[in-house]
């Protein structure tokens, strides 16, 4: 994969402790090789508690066999609504490609505190017209099971979370995923039957060329990590409640509960050697879900989950992942670090009578990581990770991939 990078940002400021004047950046080496002798410290900091945003824009050109020719961009941003003392840092993630196989895709994601945490915005949206690959359910999957689909996706889910205690918040909100214009193909594009995702639609009553699921979400969130960007110690746990029901337009009745769990800690008191945890898991309650709505592989809000494995490799009705990540500052002055990882994945399939935990898939790997902007401790992180059946990849990210 050749990859092409350019890197725009503006400021930031984090809420720790930490002497910045002893930390370095990309932004600091840039400012040295141009000659700039401007203070790498804001003389702001040692007066104020004003926290400016941070803004970094990454276009790039990429290549891989799944999608060919890739060119697009990437953009994140990191600021405050209210003082680092009482709010959380928020943070939006926004991004767009295209590739010579005529797929695109565009996607926004934040997560909003206003001052003093009292209100937490939570939303994902897209617009995909993608192509992917899928093995059929549950995690028993083997290579040979490729088929390639073709589908057209809008998404927009959004809640409304109000701070019940401290890091505690409960809201509501709204889930719509418009899946249209689904087929499946083979390798020279034409429409290939039987397949998968057909045969799961005509055994649960459903439109095998589209589904709409839409309707409310109840949510419970703790946030109670230093910070949302790039923890250092705290922990978050996302459980939502999702009610598909034709009442909202929906094509089926469905219900289903999400986790999603994370936990940081720091192992020493320079904060270079950290460790952090994750699990999700999907649990359908009852109903008939569609096929592509089934929880799968890279696949969550961020698409980060299952490095080691191309997006939607494993998908179940019942889904369960879990990762554990060592992190490591190579450099005293935090600018070079790297990380080594590990995670394994579960789905079921009740049609073929597979549970969890029948078939387990494991992953791991290994990465580097550069200090982009040392105020609101973002990364740019470049892995590689194998799974099974000589499945490896390379993964790119702004920010940690959890």
């Amino acid at each position: 994969m050749i990859t092409c990078v350019i890197l725009i940002s503006g400021k930031s400021y984090s809420q720790d402790n930490i002497d910045y004047s002893k930390q370095k950046d990309l932004k600091d080496v840039i400012r040295k090789v141009f000659g700039s002798k401007k203070d790498s410290i804001d003389p702001r900091l040692k007066f104020s508690d004003k926290r400016e945003a941070s803004f970094t824009f990454l276009p790039g050109i990429s290549y891989n066999p799944a999608t060919a020719f890739v060119i697009g961009f990437n953009a994140t941003k990191s600021w405050y609504l209210g003082t680092s003392k009482n709010t959380n840092n928020s943070s939006a993630n926004l991004s767009a490609s295209y590739t010579t196989k005529n797929q695109f895709k565009f996607s926004l994601q934040q997560n909003v505190f206003t001052d003093d945490n009292k209100i937490n915005f939570q939303g994902d949206a897209r617009l995909w017209l993608f192509a992917q690959n899928t093995y059929g359910l549950g995690t028993a999957t083997k290579p040979d099971d490729i088929q390639d689909m073709d589908f057209n996706l809008i998404r927009f889910n959004e809640n409304i979370l109000m701070n019940a205690k401290k890091n505690l918040y409960i809201g509501i909100g709204y889930s719509l995923e418009y899946y249209y214009k689904i087929s499946t193909v083979d390798s020279s594009g034409i429409f290939k039957y039987p397949n998968d995702h057909d045969a799961y639609s005509k055994l649960h009553g459903l439109d095998s060329t589209k589904s709409i699921s839409s309707g409310p979400v109840l949510n419970f969130y703790y946030d109670s990590r230093d910070n949302t960007v790039n923890a250092y110690k705290g922990a978050v746990v996302d459980i939502k409640y999702y009610n598909y029901n034709t009442i909202f337009g929906s094509h089926s009745n469905w219900q289903k509960i999400t986790l999603d769990a994370r936990a940081y800690e720091s192992l020493n008191e320079k904060k270079s050697l950290k460790i952090a945890a994750w699990v999700m898991g999907t649990w359908v309650l009852n109903g008939r879900p569609p096929y592509l709505s089934l929880t799968s592989t890279g696949w969550d809000k961020y698409n980060t989950s299952g490095r080691g494995f191309i997006q939607g490799r494993f998908r179940g009705r019942q889904f369960l992942y879990g990762e554990i990540e060592n992190r490591i500052d190579l450099s005293p002055d935090g600018f070079i670090g790297m990380v080594l990882f590990v995670n394994a994945t579960t789905a079921s399939d009740p049609d073929s009578n597979l549970k969890l935990f029948d078939a387990i898939e494991p992953a791991g790997g290994i990465g580097i990581r550069i200090k982009f902007d040392k105020y609101s401790r973002t990364n740019i992180g470049i892995d590689y990770a194998i799974g099974n059946y000589g499945s490896s990849g390379i993964f790119m990210s702004i920010g940690e991939f959890f």
